[in-house]
């Protein structure tokens, strides 16, 4: 098989990326009395923890129903167990590669459903655009609820200040939002009839008319039931892991979003499933909360462990099952809809 440069290229960032993940852990992990970590760890109430699972299965069916109601309003009607599979799927498949479950969550449903890649990847962004937002609103209030617990982080972690102060005072955040200006100016000025300019402005004109469908989606109710709810579930499959343990049994709620807030941070770092970041926020987060370390590396260890373990079990369970869905021909289907 010839190997191209575009795909040496991307294996050599997911190998850097899983290094990268890799070393952080070993750094947090080097100095650790394994033999210790394993008794913090065998005195877990699993049973717990295996609760807390089903609550994880349920975010992400919801986050496929959600999607589901962005590619009807496109006027595409797959069926639904195929948009569920597939939403299950990404997540075994980002444990591959970082974020090619994203990739593969559209092409899989395009390929089995006959949608155009492009109707599900529009889709797919405007779905993960309110997960952001989300995610961030989850972050703020985490703050204006326990802002000092923040003011004690990055006191304590003073390399984050740093970086931030690093990024906001490099010229690149600057010189590259201008230079892409200046090529779209310069594009639409001297190449405005070429055919590159043609396709591009035939593409942006659809997807400015399918954003518009979207936009116009009846559901939107729907959509912020699903957002609330899958975001809670979230909340609460991590959450209930603290009771497994008896050093974060007593923290309390806002302590747990304050900490779960810390994992969406961690988890948004482009490295297989997580692994390293997510360990690096849990495990800090719990100290500054007043967890001993070895209880801190215990928690984010077995937690981590476990949830990956069930997210690729229903993620392959989502890749066995989506060729096998039964689905309508396009000719029915359409009949059916109009």
């Amino acid at each position: 098989m010839k190997i191209t440069a575009a795909s040496l290229k991307s294996l050599l960032k997911t190998v850097l990326s899983l290094l990268l993940g890799l070393f952080i852990m070993w750094a947090m992990y080097r100095d650790t009395d394994m033999g210790e970590l394993w008794d913090i760890t065998r005195s877990a109430n699993f049973g717990i923890i295996a609760f807390s699972l089903i609550f994880g299965l349920i975010g992400n069916l919801l986050r496929g129903l959600r999607w589901e109601l962005f590619v009807k309003s496109l006027g595409y009607h797959p069926p639904r167990a195929s948009l569920l599979y597939a939403t299950l799927g990404n997540y075994a498949v980002n444990f591959v590669l970082p974020r090619a479950g994203d990739v593969w969550r559209c092409g899989v449903v395009s390929k089995y459903d006959r949608i155009p890649f492009s109707k599900t990847l529009e889709t797919f962004l405007v779905d993960k655009v309110v997960d952001i937002i989300a995610g961030l609103t989850v972050i703020l209030i985490s703050v204006l609820l326990y802002i000092d617990f923040f003011v004690s982080y990055f006191r304590d972690n003073p390399q984050f200040a740093e970086k931030m102060n690093d990024f906001f005072s490099s010229v690149w955040i600057y010189l590259i939002p201008a230079t892409l200006l200046l090529t779209v100016i310069a594009m639409r000025i001297f190449f405005r009839r070429t055919w590159l300019m043609i396709k591009i402005k035939r593409f942006v004109n659809t997807l400015r008319y399918d954003l518009r469908l979207i936009s116009g989606i009846k559901e939107k109710k729907r959509i912020i039931i699903y957002t609330l709810l899958l975001w809670f579930c979230f909340y609460l499959y991590f959450y209930i892991c603290f009771f497994a343990f008896d050093f974060t049994s007593d923290l309390g709620p806002l302590a747990g979003l304050i900490v779960f807030a810390m994992t969406n941070i961690g988890i948004s770092v482009p490295v297989q499933g997580g692994i390293g970041p997510w360990h690096f926020m849990v495990i800090s987060s719990l100290l500054i909360l007043g967890v001993a370390e070895n209880e801190a590396l215990a928690f984010a260890g077995a937690v981590f462990t476990i949830q990956s373990v069930w997210q690729i079990l229903y993620g392959l369970f989502g890749v066995i099952a989506m060729p096998h869905v039964k689905r309508v021909s396009p000719t029915l289907q359409n009949e059916k809809t109009n």
